[in-house]
């Protein structure tokens, strides 16, 4: 079997080198592997970085286990990209030897560009999927679990375009050498000296990321200096085994541009969601997390507050449901939030009073702040303002004050389920228009999945609201 598998490396090889030679226009070469005996180094590893542009290299069912560094370089085209992928109906698994968990990360990503990896199981290594540099990327449909530290990584060198969808990242922070961190996705450099733009993290589903040390162990985690990166429909829940850590946490860019976290659904986290500047924090159903919905403060890793929006999410049943401290930040928005946390703390603000907004329902206790009939008002009971909010439905009941309730200065262009918002604006994550049940995903573990007539309304927001 090996000899075959040689044999079929080489002739693909030769195919795709005659192909280049005498016809530039020639298909790209496909390449097919089945899995071999565990060894220092794999037929994976070798030929994924023979890959040329326009190649695609699938891997056939089975479990690909390397007891050495496993990194991988390949660099296609914008016309021409290269395809990593499992076979149709196949799981394929990449792995390690259990004694080496900590010794290595599962696969190493170097200066790759053009790029797409789909449907693989990455499950062991220290970290799971490491990006070293590189532009590009596309991560899809993958699983990454069981790791003795974080999952997925981007902290070793600038990353640009990147696209990491519909991937199912568990059981992590596992090490049990010492001190250990857990985070799901690790986005940036702390200190701001490799940064990730504009790219799309959408779709995962993230949980039981387990940590032990300071460091955290983070659903979704984007380092100072990152910036125009959209964290959006993602589902993240038990982000606090061993430590209790946020299930998203925005440091912010310094002013060089902002980061979206919109429409994902959180709970049993530390924090829901952590911002401390340069963020646009819109949409997201935060409950049962055990220090709060969302916090929006200061943090000694950013040294100015500022361009913070945070509108139209719906945060249930935390000590605190949210907590903000913008005593020195400034074109700071607070709008259209529904915060019910009727036994504890509603809202606990500092700063409050120079930021724009309006119309945030609240019930639950006030600190810093009481309710004005304008930018804070009475949500009522929950049971009065969501369908079944005990089963975890926030969709606004008939007669609820959310209804139409919003500011329509701030009124974002799409809710929770990506349906167009249209007049009169509905307050927290929902816009119900008129209809008296949800007509999308229902909050469960799993991926959120639309429905395929979530699409079909008009894609424009109507004038003057937010994109």
């Amino acid at each position: 079997m090996k000899t075959w598998r040689t044999i079929q490396v080489i002739t693909a090889l030769v195919y795709g080198v005659v192909g280049l030679l005498f016809n530039a226009d020639s298909p790209a070469a496909v390449y097919t592997i089945r899995p071999a005996v565990v060894d220092q180094q794999e037929e994976f590893e070798i030929l994924a970085n023979r890959l040329q542009a326009g190649d695609e290299l699938i891997l056939e069912a089975g479990t690909y286990s390397q007891t050495g560094r496993r990194a991988v370089t390949a660099r296609g085209t914008a016309d021409r990209p290269i395809r990593i992928r499992a076979a149709a109906g196949a799981t394929v698994l990449l792995t390690r030897p259990a004694d080496n968990l900590d010794t290595h990360n599962n696969v190493e990503f170097v200066d790759c560009a053009y790029l797409v990896v789909r449907g693989l199981t990455f499950r062991g290594g220290s970290s799971g999927v490491r990006f070293i540099r590189g532009h590009h990327v596309t991560l899809e449909d993958c699983t990454i679990s069981h790791t003795g530290n974080n999952a997925l990584t981007m902290n070793s060198g600038d990353c640009d375009h990147f696209i990491v969808r519909r991937n199912h990242i568990h059981h992590t922070g596992l090490s049990a050498r010492g001190p250990t961190e857990g985070e799901g996705m690790y986005i940036g450099c702390h200190d701001g000296s490799c940064v990730t733009t504009d790219s799309l993290f959408e779709g995962n589903y993230i949980h039981h990321t387990r940590g032990t040390s300071d460091g955290g162990n983070d659903g979704i985690e984007i380092k100072y200096g990152s910036c125009n990166n959209t964290v959006r429909n993602n589902v993240i829940h038990d982000t606090n085994i061993g430590r209790r850590y946020p299930g998203i946490f925005v440091y912010g860019s310094g002013g060089r541009g902002v980061n979206r976290v919109e429409s994902n659904v959180i709970w049993n986290a530390g924090e829901g969601i952590q911002v401390v500047s340069d963020a646009v924090v819109c949409n997201n159903i935060i409950f049962h997390c055990s220090v709060s919905g969302i916090t929006a403060a200061g943090h000694a890793a950013v040294e100015v507050l500022q361009n913070t929006t945070i509108v139209h999410n719906t945060i249930m049943d935390h000590p605190c449901g949210l907590r903000i401290r913008w005593e020195r930040a400034s074109n700071m928005v607070f709008a259209n939030n529904a915060v019910y946390c009727p036994n504890d703390v509603a809202l606990d603000a500092a700063g409050l009073a120079a930021a724009a907004g309006g119309a945030n329902y609240v019930r639950g206790r006030l600190v810093g702040v009481s309710l004005d009939g304008a930018a804070l008002l009475d949500g009522g009971h929950p049971s009065d303002a969501f369908v079944g909010p005990s089963a975890n439905d926030f969709w606004p009941k008939a007669g609820s004050v959310l209804l139409g309730g919003a500011d329509p200065r701030y009124a974002a262009g799409r809710d929770f389920n990506g349906l167009t918002r249209r007049a009169p604006f509905d307050a927290g994550a929902y816009q119900a228009n008129g209809r008296p049940v949800n007509p999308g995903w229902r909050i469960r573990p799993g991926l959120k999945i639309p429905p395929a007539d979530m699409g079909n309304e008009s894609d424009r927001p109507a004038e003057g609201q937010t994109p």
